[in-house]
């Protein structure tokens, strides 16, 4: 069986000179007047400054950005910095006690636990109550990498809020999200 083809009439070319397109698409008038960087504060975002997710999303993208850069010598994500937390504060947990903890599913909970080990900063242990599950402590390794991320963390907050909130602000706010965290749940 033949493949159909379609024809697509093909324009006839102009053999006038000069009336080739240009190699370039040309400005308007409104292009060359925007500047290629934006001071946001110029910008209407209409209802989103009235609404917590866009705080919350912004405020995280910067948290990480500045998180990443001052640990970018420790090769962790926020996240993972959670997750041996956990483990360090709660060695023998179950990977699903893991994911119930840390609001991850179990598939996210594997490839990091998969990545931790693989860096060699935890174990898993076959449980004496049970033999089909495991139990995850951290290693030496882990162990040295967990009191590296409490210095790292203690000032964190501080340097990440800067001058835009007072030391009781920062508590405040921290307080704040605690309660609303608390009170609708995971």
């Amino acid at each position: 069986m033949a493949a159909r083809t379609s024809q697509r009439p093909v324009a006839a070319r102009s053999t006038r000179t000069g009336a080739s397109r240009p190699s370039k698409p040309r400005l308007t008038a409104r292009d060359a007047e925007q500047p290629d960087t934006i001071d946001a504060s110029q910008i209407d975002f209409g209802p989103l400054s009235q609404y917590l997710g866009y705080y919350l999303r912004r405020l995280y993208d910067g948290y990480r950005k500045h998180f990443v850069a001052q640990a970018a010598d420790l090769d962790v994500q926020p996240r993972e910095v959670g997750a041996l937390f956990v483990i360090g504060l709660n060695p023998g947990l179950t990977p699903s006690q893991l994911s119930v903890a840390l609001a991850l599913d179990g598939a996210q909970i594997t490839a990091m636990l998969n990545m931790f080990d693989s860096r060699g900063l935890v174990e898993r242990r076959v449980s004496s109550v049970d033999a089909r599950s495991r139990l995850v402590y951290l290693t030496p390794a882990g162990k040295r990498m967990l009191d590296k991320l409490r210095k790292l963390v203690g000032g964190f907050d501080r340097s990440f809020a800067g001058d835009a909130l007072t030391d009781a602000e920062l508590g405040q706010l921290i307080g704040l999200l605690a309660k609303l965290h608390a009170g609708i749940g995971d």
